[in-house]
């Protein structure tokens, strides 16, 4: 078992987001004190997966902080895998006492809405007392959805991922929220990144994405977007996954995302609108 699977295996219910926060755990326990530091690898409404240099026992009650915003909850230690290696690793899942978007991500998958069962005071996380300015929360990226095509998309934002990265896609339009894995294949400084969208059978993930193409089409909204780091897929691995070409389908769009890294950035942009003007004469047409 790969350890993504050991991770998606210790937290099973919500859509698991694949995100790194810093967070500490601390025993609640009145037996043998621990506290470790550590980085989440997948997080969702009822708790996280991280990896762990010492086997935290099943069962114990945890204080769980968010080191940057300090902002913490308590949690249970609902599973404990080792992973080897020298030093040994855990993997080590938590399950949130309180379920919610402790995380505080924005656009947060639409199964996370459990607070709303909940009543105000039991979901509110526990924030320290004035904390530093230096401690806040950094703002979370904010994306916005530039171009779209079946096989690939262009993402404005200040914060882009380096090129390789592996991300997860949350895009939320109508209603219908669209999952979509994908790899980074051209990246602007303060400007915006190229995904080309990866994971599922091409002719699966085709339909997918033409589905939300229409949806935002048709209702000319604005999509509520998330977008998070993915683990790679093999350990080890240095590059990220090729997606398959579906060579019977034209896409301009992906064809220029994948060549993007070779162009500079004006003639990436300069491509980039005059794709987008046509796709407006054609759908004026």
């Amino acid at each position: 078992m790969s350890p993504e699977q050991k991770t998606q295996h210790a937290i099973r219910r919500s859509t698991r987001l694949p995100l790194e926060i810093p967070v500490e755990v601390t025993s609640l326990d009145p037996g043998p004190p621990f506290s470790v530091l550590s980085n989440t690898t997948l997080v969702n409404a009822h708790g996280c997966g991280l990896i762990a240099p010492l086997a935290l026992p099943r069962g114990v009650p945890v204080r769980l902080e968010i080191v940057s915003a300090k902002r913490h909850t308590t949690a249970r230690v609902a599973d404990v895998v080792p992973l080897g290696g020298d030093p040994e690793t855990w993997l080590v899942g938590l399950e949130l006492d309180v379920p919610g978007n402790f995380w505080g991500i924005e656009y947060a998958p639409s199964d996370w809405k459990i607070e709303e069962n909940l009543s105000a005071a039991e979901a509110q996380p526990q924030i320290d007392p004035e904390p530093s300015a230096a401690a806040k929360p950094a703002r979370s990226r904010r994306w916005r959805l530039i171009e779209i095509s079946s096989g690939a998309c262009y993402l404005e934002t200040e914060a882009p991922f380096p090129v390789d990265t592996v991300v997860l896609m949350s895009i939320r339009a109508s209603n219908t929220e669209c999952l979509l894995d994908g790899v980074v294949r051209v990246s602007h400084v303060q400007a915006g990144m190229g995904v080309e969208f990866t994971g599922a059978p091409a002719h699966d993930r085709r339909a997918q994405v033409e589905a939300l193409i229409g949806r935002l089409m048709n209702n000319r909204e604005v999509p509520k977007i998330f977008v998070g780091r993915k683990e790679a897929q093999e350990p080890g691995s240095k590059h990220a996954p090729e997606a398959a070409r579906d060579d019977e389908s034209p896409d301009p769009l992906l064809d220029l995302v994948r060549e993007g890294a070779s162009l500079t950035v004006e003639q990436f942009q300069s491509d980039l609108r005059a794709q987008r003007l046509a796709h407006r004469r054609d759908r004026a047409d």
